[in-house]
């Protein structure tokens, strides 16, 4: 199990996440507010705790965005695209930025839940007992570190699905019990399963922004026009505007014709809603995060494509979604 108080940040990741601030002057807050570094971290790589990295990066960067669109959803109907990778290393890092985070996963398979030390064998609440009355939010959330709690998921929430179609309002019992929780966190997260499900419809119901996790490759562009049907039918049957869309196209691949012919074409029917000329490549240090069970920012090495591309997308992620203190 992953323990985060014996883990940190170097000064340089520390900048950064903190919107690229040199380390000189993140050394220079630490020396003048006397943050000391963790007693195990090396003497030529000092590392700072999540706490103090929460306050350094809070006071240098994240203290002049207000959130706005709070509920956001990693989400495609296709499995394998890499939603949940991306969904683990935008939640943690949010949280390490400064904002108070909710992530909730909602795919019965966990993955995200073991990705952050809970795992499926637990007796643990899931998001089914939240929304069938059994236990309260508050008995269902789980704290993960300061300033990140998590609504983790196992096979019992499979069972939602039949709750959910018995239900009055079905596609807004998500929204219905979770948006009192709006006014203790900056953003609430979901980690979506790989179907068109009664839960799924709930989380477009109740989501500010989609983000839209791509492969770039052919079968995932196929299956980004059928979401995009579905997606507006839905919304029109709703009588709901659509949420934001972010597409994240992931696992690029800079030698390969597919991954190249792909972004040319997601360039040209979706451009609009795509960071300019931004795709995360594919990389191994994804698959060792997960894993392990520990954000980019806790071990990538200076020079990781990995990392660089998540604090971009982390970046992209909150100037799209806060309100900035002029």
């Amino acid at each position: 199990m992953v323990t985060y108080v014996d883990n940190g940040l170097t000064q340089l990741s520390i900048g950064k996440l903190a919107g690229g601030v040199s380390a000189s002057t993140i050394s220079r807050y630490i020396k003048s507010n006397k943050i000391q570094p963790l007693p195990q971290s090396s003497s030529r790589k000092l590392r700072y705790s999540v706490k103090d990295v929460e306050q350094i990066i809070g006071n240098i960067y994240t203290k002049k965005f207000t959130s706005r669109r709070k509920v956001q959803t990693f989400y495609n109907f296709k499995g394998g695209t890499g939603k949940t990778s991306l969904c683990f290393q935008v939640s943690t890092h949010f949280a390490l930025l400064g904002f108070k985070v909710l992530v909730i996963d909602a795919d019965p398979q966990g993955h995200l839940s073991t990705s952050l030390s809970i795992y499926n064998d637990d007796n643990h609440l899931t998001l089914f007992d939240v929304i069938s009355g059994h236990a309260t939010l508050e008995e269902a959330v789980k704290p993960v570190f300061k300033g990140l709690d998590c609504i983790p998921a196992n096979l019992s929430l499979t069972r939602l699905e039949v709750a959910l179609n018995q239900m009055a309002k079905r596609e807004e019992r998500v929204r219905i019990i979770l948006e009192p929780a709006l006014t203790h966190y900056d953003f609430i997260l979901f980690d979506s399963n790989p179907t068109i499900s009664q839960l799924n419809r709930n989380l477009i119901t109740f989501s500010n922004q989609l983000n839209v996790v791509c492969e770039t490759q052919p079968y995932s562009l196929n299956g980004l026009k059928i979401l995009f049907e579905d997606l507006n039918r839905f919304c029109e049957s709703m009588q709901i505007q659509r949420p934001n869309i972010n597409i994240i196209p992931n696992k690029y691949e800079d030698r390969t014709s597919s991954s190249a012919e792909a972004m040319t074409i997601l360039r040209e029917y979706y451009g609009e809603f795509m960071k300019a000329d931004f795709a995360v490549r594919k990389s191994e240090d994804v698959n060792i995060s997960a894993k392990n069970g520990l954000p980019l920012s806790f071990f990538a090495k200076n020079n990781s494509i990995a990392f660089e591309d998540i604090v971009d997308l982390i970046h992209y992620i909150v100037e799209q979604s806060c309100d900035v203190e002029k």
